[in-house]
């Protein structure tokens, strides 16, 4: 991958999970690849190959991303019929979004999108044409995970012996989902999220945040950089978070350890109340559960100057330590985690969260310190 020797790898796959730059990154390093004056360093930034492609206008810049029809596009979809969506997404982003946010800025509603065979046949047109102007050809797959196995076979021949000075750069978050025909064709690069350092000095600079308030996101957001980003601070549906927490936990040592018999109607209210929030703020309060077992976490290790939380927070840390700890964090973590790809893959809120909370009380029983 060193352009400054002419070693440039013409099909390169940038792993890194949600919330890191790999489509900034993906798009920096194309960019660097065509400048006309570039430093060791860096793209010149004004010739105008750098002016076209901070424009997303390069005739020699394609882009391919799942799609899915919708009440536009009813038939036959492919990538090049939402460009101009994708330019703007990119464009008022910054490239930082998640597929979810694509998904609802081409109003596909639950259809499954995917990079389809005629994204690969396009493709590969537009392989077969020399360069308009630029030394290379570059083609961003973004989200290559969803290219459907039929469109991957016809695209294995060029990827693995593209034509000329042809660039492939390839974009996953999810590694094990990558086909290993593709996985053997490309040089991987994995792109890691900000250390939380970093992504303090990006939300200082970027936010005009304080320092304390920029390392409660980067902490509560964990070095997600798009979530970071996105984080507008209200104080309203904090308090609403801490307080279903508390009856979520309540239910669940409730269920676990029953002084009577288990009263299954105030469950089946918290787990519609948590269902009629709708999906972004029911994977919002996944999210305030996860932080709140970090910060268990650091109370359980004594890093208390680390904790950035309210009075009424510290005080229910308090009262859970014996039930969220370092022996069985790790559990917390995954079951929440679990829940918000289930609710991110349509999965019905009230089963996933009345299962959470059965989850969650099997976890008190089995690791309550006393």
């Amino acid at each position: 991958m060193t352009v400054k020797n002419q070693r440039v790898s013409h099909a390169q796959l940038f792993l890194g999970s949600e919330g890191t730059h790999t489509l900034g990154l993906a798009l920096a390093y194309a960019q660097y690849i065509n400048c006309k004056h570039r430093s060791d360093q860096d793209a010149c930034g004004v010739c105008e190959s750098c002016k076209k492609y901070q424009l997303l206008a390069h005739p020699d810049l394609h882009f391919f991303f799942p799609n899915a029809t919708n009440n536009s596009i009813k038939k036959d979809p492919k990538s090049s019929d939402y460009y101009s969506e994708w330019r703007e997404i990119v464009g008022s982003t910054h490239a930082l979004f998640t597929l979810n946010e694509w998904y609802q800025k081409i109003e596909i509603e639950n259809k499954q999108a995917i990079i389809n065979t005629r994204d690969v046949e396009d493709l590969l047109y537009k392989a077969s044409m020399k360069p308009y102007e630029a030394e290379y050809k570059v083609f961003i797959i973004w989200m290559i995970e969803k290219l459907r196995f039929d469109a991957a076979t016809k695209l294995l021949k060029t990827l693995e012996e593209p034509d000329g000075k042809t660039l492939f750069i390839l974009i996953t978050e999810n590694h094990d989902k990558v086909l290993n025909t593709i996985l053997s064709r490309t040089q991987l690069l994995k792109v890691n999220k900000l250390t939380t350092p970093q992504l303090v000095e990006v939300l200082m600079h970027e936010k005009n945040y304080d320092n304390d308030m920029a390392n409660y996101i980067a902490l509560s957001s964990d070095n997600n950089l798009i979530l970071a980003m996105n984080t507008v601070i209200d104080q309203e549906a904090e308090q609403h978070n801490l307080n279903l927490f508390v009856s979520f936990m309540r239910l669940a040592y409730q269920f676990a350890y029953p002084s009577q018999s288990f009263d299954f109607s105030k469950l089946m209210d918290c787990v519609s109340d948590i269902e009629s929030l709708g999906r972004e703020k029911q994977k919002d309060f996944l999210r305030y559960a996860i932080v709140f077992v970090r910060n268990n976490m650091l109370l359980d290790y004594q890093l208390n100057d680390l904790l950035k939380i309210s009075k009424q927070e510290h005080e229910y840390l308090v009262k859970l330590k014996n039930f969220i700890h370092k022996n069985n964090a790790s559990i917390y973590y995954k079951l929440l985690n679990d829940a918000i790809l289930h609710i991110e893959s349509n999965v019905n809120a009230k089963m996933v969260f009345t299962d959470l909370i059965f989850s969650i009380s099997n976890v008190l029983l089995k690791y309550k310190i006393a």
